[in-house]
């Protein structure tokens, strides 16, 4: 008896799981779990608000670059990514990917400290999909003095 309660209260979280990536209920759980379920009825993309940095905003050598704002989707997004580019020599100094199934509204946040040895310019870009494969990217130019 005890297997079968088990088991059915297995297979009630799983299709809840299901169904909230399918129809975008938001929900606390933001650990990728669930499944992709495309929506080709979905023709909106994402909305990005970017809260920091902000455009021109000039950091120093061994300051804190403070990455935060809110992505959000009718349908629920499906998966994105905040990136710190140097742009002098095009490389990564941060990336921070995220799968996120069914989310209406996320609050994002990421921290890099920064190093530099010469003034640098950053390109922080912000970029989301939901599960109509609509993609948003959203980028602030920012600076790292030394």
């Amino acid at each position: 008896m005890k297997n079968r309660i088990s088991l059915f209260i297995v297979s009630a979280i799983a299709v809840v799981v299901m169904a909230s990536c399918s129809k975008g209920i938001t929900t606390d759980d933001d650990s990728g779990g669930g499944v992709h379920n495309p929506q080709p009825s979905d023709t909106t993309a994402p909305v990005i608000t970017i809260s920091s940095p902000t455009a021109a905003q000039v950091y120093m050598n061994g300051n804190t670059i403070h990455v935060s704002g809110t992505v959000s989707d009718d349908y629920g997004l499906y998966r994105g990514s905040i990136k710190i580019t140097n742009d002098a020599n095009g490389f990564s100094v941060k990336e921070q990917l995220y799968e996120i199934h069914g989310i209406v509204s996320y609050n994002f946040n990421i921290n890099h400290a920064a190093t530099v040895t010469t003034a640098a310019d950053y390109t922080v870009t912000v970029s989301f999909e939901d599960h109509g494969y609509n993609v948003i990217t959203k980028s602030v130019k920012i600076k790292v003095n030394p």
